[in-house]
C-alpha cells in the first residue's frame, strides 16, 4: 500500500512512529511522513532543522516533510502556540502540496488530538480515508494541564474533538478502557478496535540476566512528563530510603525532568535515584541488563490512567518483572500475566512496601521472568500488530481487492 502518516512527532526525536514507519517501509509499503520539525526532547529546534533547513529528507525508504512550528518551549502558552502552528502550517502545507499517490492516511493520535486536521485536509483533497490509532484520550487529556471539564476551553476542545472523529474511517486503540470513552464522549459510532503497541521484539532473544553486584538495581525508563506521575516513586523511595544496597536508575528525558531532578535533590535521596538522561534505543540493552526489575508509575486521577505505556511491552520483551502503581490497563495486564507486582497509583505507601518485599525476596519472583516474556508473544509481537494493522488498512481500500493486494506484496519480496 502506499500510506501517508501524519504525526507532529518524529525522528529525531523517539517516538514509537519512528519504528512504525521504518516497518510500514520493510513490509513492502511505500510511506510518505507529514511531521513538525523536531522540538521534543530539548522544547527548540535543532540549528540544523530551523526555517526550511531539512524540511524534504528521507529516512530510510520513507519521504519525510517537515513544516515549520513554533517550538514548544515551557509553559502554557507555548504549548498552545506550538499546536497551534502545526494545525496552521500543516493544513496549509496539505492544502497546496502535490503529494505522490497514496491509498490512506494514518494518524499516530499522540496529543493533541488537532494534529489530525492537516489529516482532514487531505482528505477532503485527494478523497482518501483515514485510519486513527489512538494513543491518547481528547478531551480528558485536557485535564493534565488542570483544564477541568467545566472550563469553557475544555468545553471548546471537546466539541473540536467530537468533529476530528466524526471525520475518521477507522479507529483502532492502544487499550481497552479508550472504547468506552471515545463512544462515549466523542460520540464515535463506528467500529473501535483494540489494537496494543508492540514492543522490542528482538529483546525476547536476548540474555538479560543481572549479574549480582550485591544490590537491587531497579529501572524506570521513558519519557519524563508529570503524566508519568514519577512524584510516586520519589515519594515511595523516600519512605525506605534507610533500606540498604538498593539504586533506581531512571532513563529518560521530559518535560518533568528537571522538576523531578530537583525533588530527588531536595529530598536528598541522590544516593537512591541516579538519572542519566536520553539514551538511544540501541544502548538501553545495558541498562536492562543492569536492572533486576523494572518500575513504572503513570497518572489516574482521570481516564488518562487507563492506557498501557509501550514502555510495559518493553519490560516484558527483556524478561523483567515488572514493579507498578498504575490503574487501567496497566494494571490489568500485570495482573493478568503474573508478571509482577502492582499497586493503584499514587499509592507511594504500597509502592514502597512492593519494592522492599522485592529487596527482600528477590527469588520469590523468579517466574516472573517467563511469564513477562509468554505474556508478551501472545500479544504484544510486531507480528501480530501488523497482521491486523494491514488488514484494517486494507478493508479501507474497496478499490482494490485482497487478491491485487496479496500481489503487490509478492512482487515486492520477490523485486
Amino acid at each position: 500500500m502506499n500510506i501517508l502518516v501524519v504525526c507532529q512527532y518524529f525522528y529525531p526525536d523517539s517516538f514509537h512512529i519512528n519504528h512504525i514507519v521504518q516497518d510500514m517501509c520493510s513490509k513492502g509499503h511505500t510511506v510518505t511522513v507529514v511531521t513538525g520539525k523536531p522540538d521534543y526532547a530539548t522544547s527548540r529546534v535543532p540549528k540544523e532543522y530551523k526555517w526550511f533547513r531539512k524540511h524534504h529528507e528521507y529516512l530510510g525508504k520513507a519521504e519525510v516533510w517537515r513544516v515549520p512550528i513554533i517550538a514548544r518551549h515551557h509553559g502554557a502558552i507555548m504549548r498552545f502556540l506550538n499546536y497551534l502552528s502545526f494545525i496552521i502550517t500543516g493544513s496549509i502545507f496539505c492544502s497546496f502540496k502535490n503529494f505522490k499517490p497514496f491509498d490512506v492516511i494514518y494518524i499516530w493520535g499522540v496529543s493533541p488530538i488537532t494534529m489530525a486536521i492537516p489529516a482532514i485536509v487531505l482528505k477532503y483533497r485527494y478523497k482518501k480515508p483515514i485510519f486513527f490509532y489512538c494513543l491518547d484520550l481528547w478531551p480528558e487529556s485536557m485535564k493534565a494541564f488542570n483544564v477541568g471539564e467545566k472550563n469553557p476551553v475544555f468545553v471548546a476542545v471537546k466539541q473540536l474533538s467530537k468533529w476530528i472523529y466524526s471525520k475518521f474511517d477507522k479507529v483502532a486503540v492502544t487499550s481497552k478502557p479508550f472504547i468506552d470513552y471515545i463512544k462515549t464522549v466523542n460520540k464515535y459510532n463506528k467500529e473501535i478496535i483494540y489494537l496494543p503497541q508492540y514492543g522490542a521484539d528482538e529483546y525476547l532473544n536476548k540474555d538479560f540476566t543481572t549479574t549480582d553486584n550485591g544490590i537491587t538495581d531497579f529501572l524506570w525508563a521513558g519519557n519524563i512528563g508529570y503524566v508519568q506521575n514519577l512524584q510516586t516513586l520519589i515519594d515511595a523511595v523516600e519512605k525506605i530510603k534507610d533500606v540498604p544496597d538498593f539504586l533506581v536508575h531512571i532513563v529518560g528525558d521530559g518535560s518533568a525532568k528537571k522538576h523531578y531532578e530537583e525533588l530527588v535533590n531536595k529530598k536528598q535521596l541522590n544516593n537512591k535515584i541516579i538519572f542519566y538522561g536520553r539514551v538511544p534505543f540501541a544502548d538501553m540493552g545495558k541498562y536492562y541488563k543492569l536492572a533486576d526489575a523494572c518500575l513504572l508509575t503513570l497518572d489516574g486521577s482521570n481516564r488518562i490512567g487507563e492506557t498501557l505505556p509501550v514502555k510495559m511491552q518493553c519490560y516484558m520483551a527483556a524478561g523483567k518483572p515488572v514493579i507498578a502503581a498504575i490503574n487501567g490497563a496497566g494494571q490489568q495486564t500485570i495482573k493478568e500475566s503474573n508478571c509482577g507486582l502492582v499497586v493503584n497509583y499514587n499509592d507511594s505507601e504500597g509502592l514502597a512496601n512492593i519494592i522492599s518485599d522485592f529487596i527482600k525476596n528477590k527469588e520469590k519472583y523468579s517466574s516472573c521472568i517467563e511469564n513477562a516474556r509468554k505474556y508478551f508473544k501472545q500479544n504484544f509481537t510486531k507480528e501480530k500488530h501488523f497482521e491486523v494493522l494491514e488488514q484494517l488498512l486494507q478493508q479501507l481500500l474497496p478499490d482494490r481487492s485482497i487478491e491485487e493486494y496479496q500481489q503487490n506484496a509478492k512482487h515486492f519480496v520477490e523485486v
